[in-house]
């Protein structure tokens, strides 16, 4: 472990635009420190767990819910997608390996004003730095503060798996899913991507009948190896479907190039479509794949890791996101002593302060006796034959990669 490194958890990131990394950013406790490369297993275990599920919290949660215009919907959750890859455009960190069993709870309480009548707002001049306030929410009631709460549990160590739910119950709002990845590193060649676990993040807007966003998740790749100066590039495609509203959108990253000077690196298309003639066909789209029988109702592009525009059909361009105007929202988390043994801050406490203390060498013990004491408690539920059963989420979440938490959760917010 390098002296330099950074045990202090990243806060989640919300936005007057949205979003994180990105958060607007709800994101999972980020216990991190900074990557030593220094040869292969070193670079391989740098880019695991480096893309991590996302979410935010702030102006996003109210704009996607806000418009009666399912378009302008699927424009804030395009957004806010964006907004989450806000992590990303920072420093590479390698985050600790979560333990079986291990959670985390926080909460973020956001400004906000609510004001009466329904909300009619269609167009935004700047969808990523609008106001909080102000936002009909078809309510006489105002809300001092937007309470937006985050759950996560490590359901699986082999492969590591964990299941995540975030909620706003204010807004009726949900977003869950499941974080698992798969890395691949070659000679200075590596990508990380998301596992057979991962179907996606399914953001639920209950106001609006249950409309459900199916959001992937992008591939990452990993350069700066031989400069010792690591960076993610974004490649492939994402897409984002919502099969009420019968909207989809195809997000494709445009590989950068050393000596290029490429002005985006980001472009794509809104699009109306059948869902049961195309629904499971967008997932392999790219833009060019589109037909013409989908008609196109917005195109956006830029760079995303700094400012994405949009356009609707016969209208302006204007700014969809801009990952500079994104502001750090601080999360609420128990302090230890109020916590329980498998909560992330309470696990990994030990191994922090050592690290705080400049005491690495201590750090890595300790780390190492942790994950000891995992191994001693896997070998023991193998010797009795005992599956682990997850204490905050129903373990059937595979097929689905919905998770759903357990009405008995102990969730301790």
């Amino acid at each position: 472990m390098g002296k330099s490194a950074n045990v202090t958890p990243r806060n989640s990131v919300s936005a007057d635009s949205e979003a994180q990394r990105q958060k607007m950013q709800m994101e999972t406790v980020e216990r991190t420190e900074d990557i030593q490369v220094d040869g292969d297993q070193s670079k391989f275990s740098a880019i695991l767990n480096i893309l991590r599920k996302l979410v935010g919290v702030a102006d996003i949660i109210d704009i996607i819910t806000e418009s009666d215009d399912e378009i302008e919907r699927m424009v804030a959750v395009l957004a806010w997608w964006f907004s989450k890859l806000l992590k990303h455009t920072g420093r590479v960190h390698k985050p600790f390996n979560s333990v079986l069993g291990e959670r985390f709870f926080c909460h973020w309480d956001v400004p906000c004003s609510a004001t009466s009548g329904s909300s009619d707002v269609s167009r935004r001049e700047d969808t990523a730095s609008s106001s909080i306030t102000n936002v009909s929410v078809g309510t006489d009631e105002t809300v001092d503060k937007l309470r937006v709460e985050y759950i996560t549990e490590q359901v699986s160590h082999h492969p590591p798996v964990s299941a995540f739910t975030y909620r706003c119950s204010e807004r009726g709002i949900e977003a869950v899913g499941i974080d698992h990845i798969k890395a691949k590193f070659t000679g200075l060649s590596a990508t990380v991507a998301p596992g057979s676990e991962s179907k996606g993040i399914f953001v639920t807007l209950k106001q609006r009948g249950n409309e459900t966003y199916k959001c992937t998740h992008p591939t990452g790749s990993i350069v700066g190896w031989l400069r010792g100066t690591l960076k993610v590039q974004m490649i492939e495609n994402s897409y984002i479907v919502c099969a009420k509203s019968g909207l989809a959108a195809v997000v494709e990253f445009k590989e950068e190039r050393w000596f290029s000077k490429d002005k985006g690196n980001v472009s794509g298309k809104v699009f109306r479509y059948n869902e049961s003639i195309f629904g499971d066909k967008i997932a392999s789209w790219r833009l060019k794949d589109i037909p013409k029988t989908c008609e196109v109702v917005a195109t956006f592009g830029g760079s995303w890791d700094q400012q994405v525009t949009v356009q609707r059909m016969k209208e302006p361009e204007r700014l969809l996101i801009d990952m500079a105007a994104l502001r750090i929202a601080d999360k609420s988390v128990k302090p230890l002593e109020e916590q329980g043994d498998l909560e992330s801050r309470r696990v990994w406490e030990p191994v922090a302060s050592k690290m705080r203390q400049g005491k690495f060498a201590e750090a890595s013990r300790t780390k190492r006796a942790i994950e000891e004491n995992q191994r001693t408690l896997a070998a023991g539920r193998k010797e009795r034959g005992e599956a682990f059963v997850p204490a905050l989420f129903k373990p059937d979440y595979s097929a689905s990669g919905r998770p759903e938490l357990l009405d008995n959760a102990p969730i301790n917010m």
